[in-house]
């Protein structure tokens, strides 16, 4: 319980930045991020509803999505975030921090994109394309930056439609440099190569293929001092994966010995299907 409460202060910290790069630094340039951000700032253009409460109502059915695919907990901590979120835009009046619109979309750009990658990191997201590159990012192994970076290019040719082509090429900057920031601080796509000498093998061997499609290489051992016959469990992870698999190991066995390097480079079927 201490730990939501944490990540949901974090979060809440993070969402009230969020709404402050976009309120002082993109939208007030009509500055794009892309996404459903992106889109609603359009839509914006056209209805008179606050630009929070439009991304709010795209989200529905991406909140379904995810529930099926990522869990309640990420679903709850989105869902959180996007209604604070919305809150937060409302609260901030939208005001230019900066005279230089280069600087503005370069700037927000990156203060957005970390805000994203640490609420990711965090266990939830910001909604939106957020929700369909974290999927997509579980199931083809890909980075979620450069997944939003190509989900976006929609966005930004119909950016140029409505805001005109200087715009559009002050939005690529943006998105850019938010995607790079996403990738900066989320880094899902970065292996790890987990070594777990434990006593206790069967029940946390069958735990860890619950949680991940993570095949597990199981050779055999024995203590040097106890000689008690033990079993050393082999997987690969991504980073994003691993507070999740070190507290399914402490539940399993407190007393097992993990070992936890990076893996350079990954061959053959990294994921069981």
């Amino acid at each position: 319980m201490k730990q939501i409460l944490l990540r949901t202060l974090a979060i809440t910290i993070l969402t009230f930045i969020m709404a402050f790069a976009l309120n002082s630094f993109l939208i007030p340039y009509k500055v794009l991020t892309g996404g459903v951000t992106g889109i609603s700032i359009i839509i914006h253009q056209y209805i008179p509803l606050n630009t929070g409460w439009i991304i709010l109502l795209i989200n529905i059915p991406l909140f379904i999505l995810g529930y099926f695919h990522l869990g309640k907990r990420f679903m709850f901590l989105t869902i959180y975030s996007i209604f604070l979120l919305s809150l937060a835009m409302k609260m901030i009046p939208v005001h230019a921090f900066s005279h230089d619109i280069l600087l503005s979309c370069i700037f927000g750009g990156v203060l957005f994109g970390l805000c994203v990658g640490a609420t990711i990191r965090l266990g939830g997201s910001s909604g939106g394309l957020d929700i369909i590159s974290v999927i997509l990012s579980k199931k083809k192994d890909i980075s979620v930056g450069y997944l939003s970076t190509y989900m976006n290019l929609g966005v930004v040719i119909t950016s140029a439609f409505v805001f005109g082509t200087d715009k559009t090429l002050y939005t690529l900057f943006a998105i850019f440099a938010s995607g790079r920031a996403v990738d900066t601080v989320y880094t899902n796509y970065t292996k790890l190569t987990i070594t777990i000498v434990t006593e206790n093998w069967k029940e946390l061997s069958e735990t860890l293929i619950k949680l991940h499609p993570r095949g597990i290489t199981m050779t055999n051992a024995e203590g040097a001092y106890t000689h008690h016959p033990k079993k050393v469990l082999t997987t690969v992870i991504t980073k994003y994966e691993l507070p999740e698999t070190k507290e399914a190991i402490r539940k399993q066995d407190p007393g097992a010995f993990v070992h936890i390097t990076k893996a350079i480079e990954v061959m053959g079927r990294f994921r069981r299907e």
